[in-house]
């Protein structure tokens, strides 16, 4: 059973994009998260533990997170937790373990802006334009004009 999670917080870094094995390409960025509670020890507001998670983002909704977001900007991403586990470059080969969140869907936080929707551009393949022309037809006469006559 997978675990999925829905969280809020501020990009640290702009998005990367980068191609993988299959051709695919996937988009990743990260995520910090902190909230604040009331002390009643201090009589204060303190903030807590900063939570940092890489979000990966797929096919569409990688390009369209390129195209829409940005270092600091407020998002809301719910997707599916994952466990990895990789060897460290920078630290002699050793063995590091992290937690991601292979994302289904990522948006503004409406709390913090306004903003105006837009569909992206939908790349048809060879297959769909064909389908598409051969089922193009005559736009119809608009009801209530008479039809032309020819002479």
């Amino acid at each position: 059973m997978d675990t999925y999670l829905c969280m809020q917080g501020n990009l640290v870094a702009d998005p990367s994009q980068r191609p993988v094995g299959d051709g695919s390409k996937v988009t990743r960025f990260r995520l910090a998260a902190s909230g604040r509670r009331f002390d009643n020890a201090t009589n204060e507001w303190v903030n807590t533990d900063a939570v940092f998670m890489t979000v990966s983002c797929w096919r569409q909704l990688g390009d369209n997170v390129m195209q829409s977001l940005r270092k600091g900007d407020t998002v809301i991403v719910h997707g599916r937790l994952r466990f990895r586990e990789f060897d460290d470059p920078n630290h002699a080969g050793e063995r590091r373990q992290a937690y991601e969140i292979d994302a289904s869907s990522v948006g503004p936080d409406l709390c913090r802006y306004v903003t105006q929707l837009a569909r992206p551009v939908r790349r048809l393949t060879s297959d769909e334009e064909q389908a598409a022309e051969a089922a193009a037809v005559v736009p119809a006469q608009p009801l209530g004009q008479p039809a032309e006559t020819a002479a």
